[in-house]
């Protein structure tokens, strides 16, 4: 019996010291192994995205499981769209125990180019959490889970601080090839605008088989959509993005606005676009940018242009100040409190300003000849239009019928109503030189009584004439 335990001592004494021995193996060679480690790392994540990664410290232990400090993710800006970001990781540790799910990090994302806009972040059991985050963000949590089809994003909602929308809610799938992801925007004061949108972008990776070559195709559409407390026109857009270009096959806003062109995605951020026009009503989409001088936004109650349009502007040149050249066409509407049968409209410019040119605007009786320019740089304004109406009779200013007449006689008219018209007379400085008749500035009210009968108010330095007028024809 003695023997039988002396046995088993000897046994559980070797058993134990073969675990020492590989316990000293092991920590002997672990700094190769995480060296390693460390190496393989870095180079699986380099192959994966466009980035620099650099791993300061990277421990591990029987007990404690892997620690990783001081990482650092660095994206280059040059020949990408948009600002450099670095993320920086304090500590990252991963425990044994997998299956448990337990991760946990802290780090930071910052702008590289100018050190601002950092956004302090904690991932803990596959869930995020932001705070302190500056100059966007308020909070964003919610669940990225891993699985077979890749990651797979529930309930992410963003808060974000004020100027910028309210809630944003995402959901979504990110595989190899595919990324589909839905996005709500719950009604928010964005700027002076108020937004409530859902949308759907899709993003898929295609292979040419032939030359190996790669693209990005994909498709943005909206539903729901309502601006300022008004239904808004729905964006439908498919797109493809290969060789640093972003080519827009078509950008619909509603049924009238088709935007198609190339943006470049790397400096200097050309564009070469087309916008055509089928049967849009300007008007109708101006008027939800806050344009009413009183009430709430976008409700304006006459803007400065009704009725529909075709046409066709192309915009080429640097994105930010771009050469705008195109030509509209409308039938049956209305500039200010000019109604017209037609007009056709030539523009020319560098963005923002666009100037009008060689355009005409047709009426019953006679036509003018358009001059003027766009400032889009003030658009929120009412004065960001601003045209002048000429012809060989006179002018139309703001309402106001200006025509020059016989003895240098300016006649200036405007229609309160359909039957009360307001008139004023007045003459040129050289108008009476020489001349011994009464060329004095006269101010006139004409109301139409019935039928082909006026009556007249005319009203001359200290005197007042009232009189029935009666038109004949012969």
């Amino acid at each position: 019996m003695n023997w039988f335990s002396d046995r088993k001592r000897q046994k559980s004494l070797v058993f134990l010291l073969l675990i020492f021995g590989l316990i000293t193996f092991a920590y002997a060679r672990r700094e190769t192994f995480l060296q390693q480690a460390k190496k393989l790392i870095k180079q699986n994540l380099e192959k994966s995205f466009p980035c620099d990664l650099s791993i300061g410290k990277i421990k591990a232990g029987l007990f404690y499981g892997v620690v990783l400090e001081d990482l650092e993710i660095g994206f280059p800006q040059e020949g990408r769209c948009g600002p450099a970001f670095n993320i920086k990781i304090d500590r990252a540790f991963v425990d044994y125990n997998l299956w448990r799910n337990v991760f946990t990090t802290r780090g930071a994302l910052l702008n590289k180019s100018n050190g601002r806009g950092e956004l302090v972040f904690a991932l803990q059991g596959g869930r995020i959490y932001f705070a302190d985050s500056r100059p966007l963000l308020k909070n964003l949590q919610g669940q990225v889970v891993l699985s077979q089809k890749g990651l797979i994003f529930e309930d992410i909602e963003a808060a974000f601080k004020e100027g910028l929308p309210n809630v944003l809610k995402l959901y979504g799938e990110f595989s190899e090839n595919r990324l589909t992801l839905s996005a709500n925007l719950e009604p928010s004061k964005v700027g002076n605008f108020d937004v409530l949108t859902n949308l759907v972008l899709t993003l898929d990776k295609k292979v040419n088989l032939h030359d190996k070559t790669q693209k990005i195709c994909g498709t943005l559409k909206t539903y729901g959509s309502v601006l300022n407390k008004r239904p808004f026109p729905e964006v439908n857009s498919s797109f493809e993005i290969q060789d640093a270009k972003l080519r827009l096959l078509t950008f619909t806003l509603g049924d009238s606005y088709d935007l198609r062109g190339i943006l470049s995605l790397s400096r200097p951020f050309d564009v070469d676009l087309s916008l055509n026009f089928y049967q849009a009503a300007p008007s109708e989409l101006i008027s939800r940018f806050a344009w009413a001088a009183q009430g709430e936004p976008g409700f304006a109650e006459q803007p400065h242009f009704s009725g529909l349009i075709n046409g066709l502007i192309k915009i080429a040149g640097d994105i930010k100040r771009p050469r705008v050249e195109g030509y509209l066409e409308a039938r049956e509407g209305r500039i200010g409190d000019l109604s017209f049968v037609s007009a056709d409209i030539n523009i020319k410019g560098r963005y923002p300003r666009i100037m009008i040119v060689d355009s005409r605007i047709c009426r019953e009786e006679d036509f003018f000849i358009v001059e003027g320019e766009m400032d889009f740089a003030n658009l929120e304004r009412q004065d960001f239009l601003d045209i002048r109406l000429k012809s060989d009779k006179g002018m139309l200013w703001q309402g106001w019928d200006i025509t020059r007449r016989p003895e240098n006689q300016v006649h200036i008219s405007k229609s309160i109503a359909d039957d009360l018209k307001v008139t004023f007379d007045s003459f040129m400085e050289d108008a009476n030189e020489g001349f011994e008749g009464n060329y004095t500035n006269e101010l006139g009210l004409e109301y139409k009584i019935f039928g082909d009968k006026l009556l007249k108010l005319r009203l001359r330095k200290a005197e007042g004439i009232l009189g029935l007028e009666r038109k004949v024809r012969f």
